[in-house]
């Protein structure tokens, strides 16, 4: 499922990304297995539980990236007469702020199209990643 969130960004970042969502899995197969009743009740919810964690994944470690690189640059652009900014040794111009800044919007519209909060993806270990899924089902199963 992450490949689906990988194959446009840079090897590196790319192998991050899997190797976190491949130990997060493992994780979570071993908390949904049944051995504890809190998580056994999620495990018909795989396929969905896969595609929350690669959401989460890239949200962590490319939108809020973005996120931030947008809020940074555009104060600079927009508030000055610079035409770009060098970032190492890329220049990120206005129109790819407001790229930036499209993509991390369209992202948080879908999650909320779909009714995921974005508190969903802030974690810092799999089992309250987990808390939180069975938390939003629970509440999505109420209304």
């Amino acid at each position: 499922m992450i490949k689906l969130f990988t194959q446009y960004i840079p090897f590196k970042e790319s192998q991050q990304m899997t190797f976190e969502y491949n130990l997060r899995m493992n994780d979570i197969n071993h908390f949904i297995s049944g051995k504890y009743d809190f998580y056994a009740g999620l495990k018909k919810d795989k396929q969905t539980i896969e595609l929350l964690l690669a959401m989460s994944i890239f949200y962590k470690r490319v939108l809020t990236n973005f996120d931030s690189a947008n809020k940074f640059s555009s104060r600079i652009i927009f508030k000055s007469n610079a035409k770009a900014i060098q970032l190492g040794t890329y220049e990120l111009t206005s129109k790819e702020i407001y790229n930036l800044k499209r993509a991390v919007l369209r992202f948080k519209e879908l999650s909320k199209e779909y009714s995921i909060p974005v508190t969903l993806y802030h974690y810092t270990e799999t089992k309250v990643f987990l808390r939180n899924v069975r938390n939003l089902k629970s509440l999505l199963n109420e209304n």
